[in-house]
């Protein structure tokens, strides 16, 4: 037996996985049926594959290789050798770790020819890259590919960065499409007046590319549909005066209506909204992070909540001052509580403990999620605090212990809670 394992060993197979012994077989060109050929501005270059493990994994390669084609030679025009060589890599082996550029092209790739694990999951670990140097970038990917997760989270993340975006070099490169996404979004909390000048900055230079004046009539063009979701109505009627009438950007009847529903909007509000005279939306932008203020001395609150949003967590006020007795005072502190959405039943757990201080933020064991309406909900509250002390310095700081009582009324229902954090959920 000892020398069956042996003999064995000799082959390059043994002591392989699955995912290294494919490698295998491409790196080496073992047993090879098919060559992908590349004419590059120096040479053809040629990489070989095996129909059978293609076939496997991508459609468009099954109907390719088995349906429509006699011939043992594909010509890729569209790809790089480079980037072909690592996407036959990923198909072979799932294992592969890319950089930025790379998994761009491998996600490019595999949505050709229809991988969808891999374009899950390298479309995934591009949204753990997301930055402010790269997320337009990304954002058109995920526009142009349909990478729903990828164009979520691009959003997001824009949604919570929009003023370093907005002066991003990144924003003059989005598409028209991704244009659209961005201005449609609710929570895309800007002032409309800095984020017309900023889009009409991105359409000059389009302009320039396509070799046209670079006139506001050619700039709304180049916005397509994006222009109406520009919230212009909600201007100040100043500045809609001073900054937009005067380019000439609207016709004399867009304007009109958009001066009747500055002066009579419940009258004009639906005419806007249809779309049947002007479609720009009458609804001021949203911030995406925001706060229901808690009142003093109270454990209920009404929230209306015009839109969707998460109930997210709560925020806290300074409990503890800042100096060297309160702050080595205090240890083992701890807080739970819930809050409590009635007329939905809903209930909200939340709970933290810490050494010296409580946090500002504490966030919820599972996000509420709470529709839209007219009628406000009614949410309230019920909080325990404890805490122990450092006896030592408490006898050195006897004012700490009024600090306390003041602060701290029976440990019950504090009054440090400032809030409820909440998030718009995006209408995208």
């Amino acid at each position: 037996m000892e020398g069956n394992t042996g003999a064995l060993s000799t082959y390059w197979q043994v002591d392989k996985s699955l995912s290294q012994s494919l490698s295998s077989l491409l790196d080496e060109g073992l047993w090879t049926d098919v060559t992908f050929t590349f004419n590059t501005d120096k040479s053809v270059v040629q990489i070989k594959g095996h129909r059978i493990i293609l076939a496997a994994r991508s459609p468009v390669f099954e109907a390719m290789f088995f349906r429509q084609m006699e011939s043992n030679e594909v010509a890729i025009v569209d790809a790089s050798p480079e980037s072909f060589k690592l996407f036959l890599r990923c198909l072979y082996t799932d294992t592969i770790d890319l950089d930025e550029d790379s998994l761009i092209e491998v996600v490019k790739l595999a949505h050709q020819y229809q991988v969808g694990y891999l374009l899950n999951r390298y479309s995934g670990k591009l949204a753990m890259l997301i930055r402010k140097e790269n997320v337009c970038k990304l954002l058109n990917l995920a526009v142009f590919y349909d990478l729903k997760d990828l164009k979520d989270m691009a959003c997001d993340f824009i949604d919570g960065h929009v003023l370093e975006i907005l002066e991003s070099p990144g924003f003059m490169e989005v598409s028209v499409e991704s244009m659209k996404v961005i201005l449609s979004g609710d929570t895309f909390y800007v002032d409309e007046l800095k984020l017309f000048q900023k889009c009409m900055e991105w359409a000059e230079k389009k302009c320039k590319q396509q070799e046209l004046e670079p006139l506001y009539q050619n700039k709304r063009k180049l916005l397509g549909d994006g222009f109406f979701f520009l919230r212009l109505p909600t201007l100040s009627l100043a500045d809609y005066t001073e900054h937009i009438v005067k380019t000439n950007i609207l016709s004399v009847e867009e304007s009109l209506e958009i001066y009747k529903y500055k002066c009579l909007p419940s009258q004009l509000e639906n005419t806007l909204l249809s779309g049947n005279d002007l479609s720009n939306s009458t609804l001021p932008r949203k911030q995406k992070v925001n706060t229901i203020l808690w009142p003093k001395n109270s454990s209920k609150v009404e929230f209306l909540c015009p839109n969707d949003v998460y109930l997210e967590g709560i925020t806290m006020e300074d409990i503890v001052e800042e100096n060297a007795a309160t702050e080595n005072y205090f240890r083992d502190i701890s807080l739970d509580g819930k809050f409590v959405i009635k007329d939905i039943d809903k209930t909200a757990i939340f709970q933290a403990g810490y050494s010296s201080k409580l946090p500002d933020f504490i966030p919820l064991r599972e996000r509420i999620f709470l529709k839209g309406r007219k009628t406000p909900y009614l949410i309230t509250i019920a909080t325990r605090c404890f805490a122990s002390c450092n006896v030592s310095v408490f006898l050195q700081f006897m004012n700490v212990q009024h600090l306390l009582l003041q602060k701290w009324p029976y440990f019950k229902n504090p009054p440090f809670i400032k809030g409820i954090l909440y998030q718009n959920v995006s209408n995208r």
